[in-house]
């Protein structure tokens, strides 16, 4: 099947005009109605009902549309890999300090390997930063930022659940309930959601055996990992320890953050800072987190 008359077709379907989709196309509205007939006639199946001069999808159509949305962009995903030009050159990253400990070294690992041209620079943001500076590419926010003349896309909302290393859990001291964690020490970071997390079930008047004070969710989280306390951590954060089994759930339940985890992107992003969007999302469904559209 021409590639051509895909193309044509999707655009009339995205559009809903043959004349619309003719001048992005630079076709002629004769040639460009012409394909569809051609299409729809090699398909044998109707595509479009026509309403004067709109054109809506049928639900094949709309079916069909999809497909090829989809094909063309892994095709353009193709081409965009074998432009060695365009990869070239540095892509600037804003993510706070846990995210650049705990899961984003994998993905960055991961776009290196996959376009080694790209040069990575990243900057640390401090969580709930108000302003992304100008000059990154792409930023990784806890927190919903000032960030004008850019996207700002909802990418996750965090989940604390309690977590540790195996090796703290002692066999007299089970935890069953929230009440149980109080038996074993508490690693706090300076947010403080321990307070809130003991609040949200009734036990903000009671005291751990113990608490070490971080200030950064990294720190209290490595110090969870070297078994000196309980964390509470999102499974985005801790992805890779619970899969090596360094650290595990204590509980099922979690308890949603008050802020989410934001994607900033400047309008007129570079080709690196679009793939770049794409392996994140790609890691994030790995993870079972789905992506925002846009």
């Amino acid at each position: 099947m021409p590639l051509n008359t895909l193309r044509a077709f999707e655009a009339v379907g995205r559009h809903g005009f043959v004349r619309a989709a003719a001048e992005e196309l630079h076709l002629s509205h004769t040639a460009l109605s012409r394909q569809i007939r051609n299409l729809e006639q090699r398909l044998q199946v109707s595509l479009f009902e026509r309403a004067g001069n709109r054109l809506h999808l049928t639900a094949a159509g709309q079916r069909f549309l999809t497909a090829v949305q989809s094909a063309l962009a892994i095709l353009q995903q193709g081409v965009d890999d074998l432009d060695h030009e365009s990869l070239e050159g540095e892509l600037a990253l804003g993510a706070t300090a846990t995210m650049s400990i705990n899961w984003l070294p994998e993905l960055l690992s991961r776009f290196s390997a996959r376009y080694p041209e790209a040069t990575l620079r990243l900057h640390t943001l401090e969580p709930y930063t108000r302003e992304v500076p100008a000059e990154l590419d792409l930023a990784l926010c806890l927190g919903e930022p000032e960030a004008k003349g850019r996207r700002v896309l909802n990418l996750y909302q965090e989940h604390y659940q309690p977590m540790c290393a195996p090796a703290l859990l002692r066999p007299d001291a089970p935890v069953q309930e929230p009440a149980d964690l109080l038996h074993y020490p508490l690693v706090h970071e300076r947010y403080q959601h321990w307070e809130r997390w003991l609040a949200h079930h009734g036990l903000q008047d009671a005291k751990a055996t113990r608490n070490l004070h971080c200030d950064y969710g990294f720190q209290s989280i490595e110090a969870a990992r070297r078994g000196l306390g309980v964390v509470l951590a999102d499974q985005l954060e801790v992805a890779a320890d619970l899969r090596r089994g360094s650290l595990v759930r204590l509980l099922d339940e979690s308890m949603p953050l008050d802020a989410s985890i934001y994607l900033i992107v400047a309008r007129d992003s570079n080709v690196r800072a679009r793939l770049f969007q794409e392996e994140l999302y790609r890691y994030l469904e790995e993870l079972g987190v789905t992506p925002p559209l846009g």
